[in-house]
């Protein structure tokens, strides 16, 4: 994935077109939403697959990468359903293709995963959290050893970036308040984190387990697969559970709650170190500001896309709730073993 969030200029019809012609690709097309990708599902209820035409400042190795680590998790079992790469007419897995303009970007087919967005659970129960996290783990371990030259790159999403993206983006959030938040969680994140850092293990992770990203089935009691890993990054273990829990302590009744409960899973399976155990509060606040900031700069970019705006009241929200809490008590809270 790359820092541009400006979309691929390909309707429909032209979309269509080129699956038909690059993946023997036919049936009906509807555009499913995306943040930087354009993606179409393609087929009927018997056969579904997603296309996807890549930003333009996407790397072609990175797909490449993608590919390698989808066959990884699904030779390890990692998930119930796991999208493996279709090939296209010319044996290739990834395609390219130019828009009106002459822009060049990659193309690729997936199979499309059924299974209900995490987004439309109402309420999460623990025993679907525990298997969140306990996923998440197997996954980590999946990609223990692993590496690809792709994976090395700037990305506004790595959270060992953090204070560099609120110092480029926070001045684009709308209010004084809402700053004067960010700055609170920024300086308690300054204060604790940053001294420890050296303490925490790197690893290959996911590192985007949000709401739409997380599929479980129709009970919503057991998770099917994740999807989109284009955020995927080497970068601190823990920040794979922290940007879980994050996502799953929105708009819930008891946030704390939640996030202990996805924690419980991944510590079950891969067991946190106790810098990752009690840094793991500031890290979720930092990964909600990063994300505002982010998402203010995307939509300055990009207003018409509404695909960015679909957490952001949520996380004013949640960040207003954790400032009423003592972060001793937060943590506590999260790991109350």
């Amino acid at each position: 994935m790359t820092d541009s969030c400006v979309l691929p200029d390909f309707d429909t019809t032209e979309a269509g077109e080129i699956a038909r012609r690059l993946f023997a690709l036919d049936g009906p097309i509807k555009q499913l939403d995306g943040e930087r990708d354009l993606n179409f599902m393609i087929g009927d209820k018997d056969e579904r697959y997603v296309f996807k035409i890549a930003n333009a400042e996407e790397a072609p190795a990175m797909l490449e990468c993608q590919h390698q680590v989808f066959q990884l998790l699904a030779d390890a079992r990692v998930f119930p359903r796991i999208a493996t790469a279709r090939e296209s007419v010319n044996g290739n897995l990834v395609e390219q293709v130019r828009s009106s303009s002459g822009i060049a970007h990659a193309c690729r087919v997936l199979p499309y995963i059924e299974g209900r967005m995490l987004s439309q659970v109402g309420d999460l129960q623990p025993g679907l959290l525990q298997d969140i996290g306990r996923r998440l783990a197997l996954l980590d371990r999946a990609l223990e050893s692993f590496s690809h030259p792709a994976l090395e790159r700037p990305l506004l999403w790595r959270m060992d970036n953090a204070l560099d993206v609120l110092d480029s983006f926070k001045s684009l959030v709308a209010s004084n308040q809402q700053r004067e938040t960010i700055d609170y969680f920024e300086s308690g994140y300054r204060a604790r984190v940053l001294p420890r850092q050296h303490e925490l293990r790197r690893a290959v992770i996911h590192n985007d387990a949000n709401r739409a990203n997380v599929l479980v089935d129709e009970s919503g009691l057991q998770v099917v697969s994740v999807i989109d890993f284009g955020d995927m990054i080497e970068t601190w273990l823990v920040i794979e559970p922290v940007i879980a829990a994050s996502y799953v302590m929105l708009g819930q009744p008891d946030p704390l709650t939640k996030a202990a409960s996805l924690l419980r899973g991944f510590d079950a399976e891969l067991p946190l170190q106790p810098a990752e155990i009690e840094l793991a509060y500031d890290f979720i606040c930092m990964r909600l500001c990063t994300s505002i900031c982010i998402n203010a700069h995307q939509v300055a970019l990009e207003p018409d896309n509404e695909y960015l705006n679909t957490d952001v009241p949520d996380c004013w929200d949640l960040l207003v709730y954790l400032r009423d809490i003592d972060p001793v008590d937060a943590r506590d809270a999260l790991f109350p073993d």
